[in-house]
């Protein structure tokens, strides 16, 4: 912790399995930060106001008198309050204007970022809870006002920002495909311990384009059996299949890579392997300074 810096707000970042919050200064700078496994699928009988409390104290001491800015699936029906969706094209100033706003037990106001639901052409939907905040981070961030980003993760985005205004996006299960083709299918069944492998990993990216997608999951099991791919690289091979047929759908050469170092360094290979351009920011920095621009925005309504 920054002891030379007083705690004056703080931001959440409360999704399905994981829980960061954010100690800020009042200019905006970070003070502190804790990370818990407190997901909205760990909380008891949506006793929100209990576990965060709990969690506040703990780690802060003092801490009745601070607001609270809140992102991601806390917000949604199965969270803590369910926020209107904010529907395509959206700017900063709609997420500012549309937040929900409250007063938790101990008398601190609680504010909740609404989330964005975009409709194609066909009259689909697609929703988004939480990366909205990091994408208009990374704008204040790169300075620009159209890009094209992709966050990965369980459930990665892809999002095409122009004139400062989120146009549309789409959401690929690439993880937790992964997980389940892994766990649950014929393909990670009796599997030996798994090893890391360039080599595979990059197979799966190249064969990504052959044939039907669902064919060529197959042929992780295929490649196994004539001696193409030995028995611990399976979930190499699985992953580059996976992020590179989602990488593919992409249709600019540059993208912005928003997320964890790990993560994005198997989209950064995909992306060289498959002549397009990235460059990756970090996610927590595109958090809190999406945050920030929105709390501005807000305070600006409100002035």
């Amino acid at each position: 912790m920054n002891n030379n810096r007083t705690i004056d707000w703080i931001i959440l970042d409360w999704g399905t399995t994981n829980f960061r919050a954010f100690a800020m200064s009042e200019d905006g700078e970070l003070v502190d930060r804790v990370e818990h496994k407190l997901g909205l699928l760990q909380v008891q009988d949506g006793n929100f106001a209990g576990q965060l409390e709990v969690v506040l104290s703990d780690w802060l001491g003092e801490f009745e008198h601070l607001p609270i800015y809140m992102a991601g699936m806390v917000g949604s029906a199965q969270g803590w309050v369910n926020v209107p969706y904010v529907s395509t094209p959206v700017k900063l100033e709609n997420l500012a204007t549309n937040t929900h706003q409250f007063t938790l037990p101990w008398g601190a106001e609680a504010t909740i970022i609404p989330g964005i639901s975009h409709c194609d052409e066909s009259g689909s939907y697609d929703v988004m809870r939480g990366e909205e905040v990091q994408l208009f981070g990374l704008l204040e961030i790169t300075g620009k006002s159209t890009i094209e980003a992709a966050f990965p993760g369980t459930h990665c985005k892809h999002l095409q920002l122009n004139d400062n205004k989120l146009s549309s996006f789409k959401t690929y299960m690439t993880g937790e495909l992964f997980s389940a083709l892994s766990d649950h299918t014929i393909l990670g069944r009796g599997l030996p311990e798994q090893y890391p492998s360039k080599a595979a990993f990059e197979r799966g990216i190249l064969e990504s384009e052959a044939g039907n997608f669902t064919n060529q999951i197959f042929k992780a099991r295929t490649h196994r059996l004539f001696g193409l791919l030995d028995d611990s690289e399976v979930h190499e091979y699985l992953s580059g299949l996976l992020i590179g047929n989602e990488i593919r759908e992409l249709n600019t050469q540059h993208i912005y890579l928003i997320g964890s170092k790990a993560l994005c360094m198997r989209y950064e290979r995909t992306c060289q392997l498959l002549n397009k351009t990235c460059e990756h920011i970090s996610g927590d920095e595109s958090f809190l300074a999406g945050m920030l621009k929105i709390k501005e925005a807000m305070n600006n309504d409100y002035a």
